[in-house]
This record gives structure tokens, C-alpha cells and sequence, in this order.
């Protein structure tokens, strides 16, 4: 049974505990906004734009453009977004369980396809696990539309080379604090997904013409859907570290009442104990 000391030792070890993960908490949580205020603002813009291309791509010859042209699929390439730090639940362990079980389901292997990785945990697990290992990027926590372009134009030109026939990404979708949802997304080719926010683009008139457009919309298609993943992730990473820094706090709490009401039940009896040496003492001495 553990003395009294032990027990006040592990009260205090406990409540520096839960100073950290109440700290760790707020700073998520700060983070949290933040990167749901970048996300909120870059949705309407990502929807535009697949909107436009949706228009696009039903007007115009797209057989001819190779982000568009579905060709046999020899060698895939799938990127996984984990995060570069821990403690945020089972952020990073959902991520690497739907990845490993979308690998088996597809048949995928070191010959037909590549793991590449944003995210310092997702690599760490699979460079052990497997060899078809490709490249590794951090997580950035204020990503830019110029670092994802870097990474996105790197893709585009590997596409169209034919290095690879399809490029999925596997990152979690932001819903609230509380909710994310793991997602399975096949970037290339380019099959842009309906939004009825913008039903009435059938209305523009296009300058110089629907051809060049296209041209030009779909590398910034590609990019802004690589931003709009990165903060999509981003935001869940907080949202998942904040919810779970807020339930070891409470754990931190509830462990602290349990120890605190054992420690002093330990030291009441002590005290007892005490007491009852000494009137038994003193009966002996009156006695004698």
C-alpha cells in the first residue's frame, strides 16, 4: 500500500500534469480558430472554382488535357496527411488504420504504387512497414498558397511525365472541434465533385475562351485543393488535440479527488493512531 508520502508525491506529480494539459488546451484551442478562420474563408473560393471547372468541362473538349484524360492506372500515388506531433487522441491512429486498410482493399504493393506523406507520424509508422516509400513533408502550422504549390506543381509535372497514373489523398475532413471525418480523395485525373452553391455559372460569358480557361483553372484547381487539404487537416489536428488535452484535464481532476480523498483518509488514520498511543500511554503510565 502506497505511504503517504508516495500518495503526496503523486498528488503533486498529478496537478503539474493537469496545469500542462490545461495550458496545452488553450493553445490548441487558439490555434483551433485560427486555422478554422483560414479553412471558412478558402472553402467559397475552392467551390468556385470547382463550380467553373464542373461548367468547363461539359463545354469544352477535355479528352485532349492530361489532368482530365483517365488512362489505364498502372502506378498509384497516395498521400497520406498525418501531423508531426502527438497527443491529440487518435488523430494520427485513424489516419494510419483507413490508410493501411485502403492499401489492402485496393491490392496496392511496392510495384504499383508510392506512399508519400505530410506529417511526421504517418511516415514514422509506414517507412517501417513498408518500402514503397516516397517523399515526406511537414505539416506547417500556418501553411501558404505558395509552399502547397510547390509541392502541387512537383505533382502536376510528374502526372503529366507519367511518373504515375493516379494520385489519392488521405487526410481528415474538418467538421467541428468534437468531429472529423477521415476522407478518401482521388485528385488525378481531375474529377471535379457538384456544389449547388453555384448553380447559376451555366449564365457567365467567358473571355477569352472556355479552352484557355481551363487551361488556366485547372493547375489552380489542383493547388487550391492542396491548400484547402492541408488546413482541412490542420484544423482537425487541433480540433482532435484540444478535445483530448480537455478530457486528460478532466481525468487530471477526478484523479486528483481520488488521491486527495485517499491521502487524507491515510492521514486521519495516522493521526487516530497517534492519538490512540497516546491515551493508551498515558492509561499505562496511571496504571503503573
Amino acid at each position: 500500500m502506497a505511504t503517504q508520502r508516495d500518495l503526496k508525491k503523486r498528488l503533486q506529480t498529478v496537478k503539474s500534469t493537469k496545469q500542462i494539459t490545461k495550458a496545452m488546451k488553450m493553445v490548441a484551442a487558439s490555434r483551433l480558430r485560427k486555422s478554422q478562420e483560414a479553412l471558412l474563408m478558402l472553402r467559397p473560393y475552392a467551390y468556385k472554382i470547382t463550380s467553373i471547372l464542373n461548367s468547363l468541362k461539359d463545354r469544352v473538349e477535355v479528352l485532349g488535357h492530361p489532368l482530365l484524360r483517365k488512362r489505364e492506372i498502372k502506378k498509384t500515388r497516395i498521400v497520406i496527411v498525418s501531423s508531426d506531433r502527438g497527443l491529440c487522441g487518435s488523430y494520427n491512429t485513424n489516419i494510419i488504420k483507413k490508410a493501411e486498410s485502403y492499401i489492402r482493399e485496393n491490392g496496392y504493393n511496392e510495384t504499383n504504387s508510392v506512399l508519400d506523406f505530410v506529417g511526421k507520424k504517418g511516415f514514422e509508422y509506414f517507412k517501417k512497414r513498408y518500402t514503397n516509400i516516397g517523399d515526406n513533408y511537414r505539416m506547417d502550422l500556418n501553411p501558404t498558397y505558395e509552399g502547397g504549390s510547390t509541392v502541387s506543381e512537383r505533382m502536376i509535372t510528374n502526372y503529366i511525365e507519367g511518373d504515375f497514373d493516379s494520385l489519392v489523398v488521405i487526410y481528415n475532413e474538418f467538421k467541428s472541434a468534437m468531429v472529423q471525418r477521415i476522407t478518401v480523395e482521388k485528385m488525378l485525373p481531375i474529377i471535379p465533385l457538384e456544389h449547388n452553391e453555384f448553380s447559376n455559372i451555366d449564365m457567365y460569358a467567358y473571355e477569352p475562351s472556355r479552352d484557355e480557361i481551363l487551361e488556366e483553372l485547372l493547375p489552380k484547381y489542383i493547388k487550391i485543393e492542396a491548400m484547402r487539404i492541408l488546413l482541412e487537416s490542420l484544423a482537425s489536428e487541433h480540433g482532435a488535440r484540444m478535445t483530448a488535452m480537455e478530457n486528460a484535464t478532466k481525468n487530471s481532476e477526478e484523479m486528483i479527488k481520488k488521491l486527495s480523498l485517499l491521502y487524507n483518509r491515510q492521514r486521519q488514520a495516522a493521526i487516530t493512531t497517534e492519538l490512540m498511543e497516546i491515551v493508551g500511554g498515558k492509561e499505562a503510565l496511571e496504571q503503573g
